[in-house]
């Protein structure tokens, strides 16, 4: 008896043992995908947003992924020295943030038989042309030529029509290598001579993609054109001078406008940026006025075409053969109050713009019925009361 008793008594704690043993073996069998991801600034607000979603929510809940960040990459040596390493490193599939010469990416990653994707960006229809063929370009999310240059332009309007200034400072970021911030810029300079009733001798084009300082005046309008990345040291301290050498009411930015905002003084900011939280305290604190952004989960949908390509279902997710291109715009907040409310549906774990099973619909992996235009249906639910109906 004292011998059956003791076997009664170890049997559960076996069963245990060997559930345990039983599961980390199902783990090891798992396969994992590995997933590139190359960002420009490690430290950027907006990057740490979208690595915040991917890997501390996607990554949870999608447990065969695994990603690999790049460094901060800004030349495009950087870039494709990061995608030999990450090849080797055994990925299925990069997802691009940025980009210098995207037929060369393509090629590369094609050459390793490794799947690119730009989430969240604006691809120039001619880079896009030259690898829409590739089967290894899955294509981007993003606004496009228009979306951006509507972007720019309404931030314009909105502050020629409050009355603020009639001189503005214009953070134009890459314009003139970045086709994101070339069209931003050049909507910005449009909308104010419209609302002005004037005309530069330049053309906004010109303007938008200046490499240096340039300011210039037309009736009451006065303007400055400010190009570079001010989240560099020595390019923000060289903005900031150019701005007190020369004060105006309106600061509007392209990129991120954080790091210098201090030194702006009571200039009222407007930027394309993301919803964060240094862009609440900058409402909080009545130095922004205007936020154009992308938010945390919008690169939701961009996750889950990566994740149909390394699932063996790239092909069931073509436009007729080619990459696809799939718009998704901004959420825009003119108070931080309507800030605060976006903010909160932004980047959630519980109440999120992009949920997980959100995502699983359009994963064939889980739902054999999901196509391309499902896909592309939830991507265009990208806008705020779309994203509200998804969680009631």
């Amino acid at each position: 008896m004292k011998k059956m008793k003791k076997i009664a008594t170890l049997l559960p704690a076996l069963i245990i043992v060997l559930a345990i043993a039983s599961c980390g073996h199902k783990n090891e069998q798992q396969p994992i995908h590995k997933i590139g991801v190359i960002v420009y600034d490690l430290k950027d607000e907006q990057v740490q947003a979208f690595r915040q979603y991917m890997e501390g929510y996607l990554g949870k809940n999608f447990s065969d992924v695994d990603f690999l960040y790049s460094a901060g990459i800004t030349t495009e040596e950087e870039e494709m020295e990061f995608l030999k390493d990450a090849i080797e490193e055994g990925v299925e599939g990069i997802i691009a943030f940025n980009s210098f010469d995207l037929e060369k990416e393509v090629e590369l990653c094609a050459s390793g038989g490794v799947y690119y994707l730009r989430p969240s960006s604006t691809t120039d229809p001619e880079d896009f042309d030259k690898v829409a063929d590739n089967p290894y370009f899955l294509g981007y999310f993003g606004p496009g030529n228009e979306m951006e240059y509507q972007a720019g332009y309404d931030m314009a309007a909105y502050f020629a029509e409050e009355k603020i200034s009639d001189s503005y400072f214009i953070l134009s970021g890459g314009a003139g290598s970045n086709v994101m911030h070339e069209q931003r810029t050049e909507g910005m300079l449009d909308a104010l001579q419209k609302a002005y009733g004037v005309q530069f001798d330049q053309s906004s084009t010109e303007l938008a993609s200046a490499s240096e300082p340039v300011s210039m005046e037309a009736g009451a309008l006065k303007v400055t054109v400010f190009p570079g990345y001010i989240g560099v040291t020595d390019v923000g301290e060289k903005a900031v001078a150019a701005f007190e050498k020369d004060p105006a009411g309106v600061v509007m930015s392209t990129i991120p406008v954080q790091t210098i905002a201090d030194s702006l003084k009571d200039a009222s900011l407007g930027t394309i940026d993301c919803y964060t939280q240094a862009n609440g305290r900058l409402f909080k604190n009545g130095n922004l006025k205007y936020l154009c952004g992308k938010y945390e989960s919008i690169i939701g949908p961009a996750f889950a075409a990566m994740y149909n390509a390394v699932t063996g279902y790239s092909e069931d997710f073509r436009e007729d053969g080619k990459a696809f291109t799939i718009q998704q715009g901004f959420w825009v907040s003119t108070s931080y109050q309507d800030f605060q409310k976006k903010y909160e549906l932004s980047s959630g774990i519980t109440l999120n713009a992009y949920s997980y099973e959100d995502l699983l619909e359009v994963c064939k992996a889980h739902n054999s019925n999901a196509t391309l235009d499902d896909l592309k249906k939830l991507a265009g639910a990208w806008d705020f009361d779309s994203a509200v109906q998804r969680r009631k």
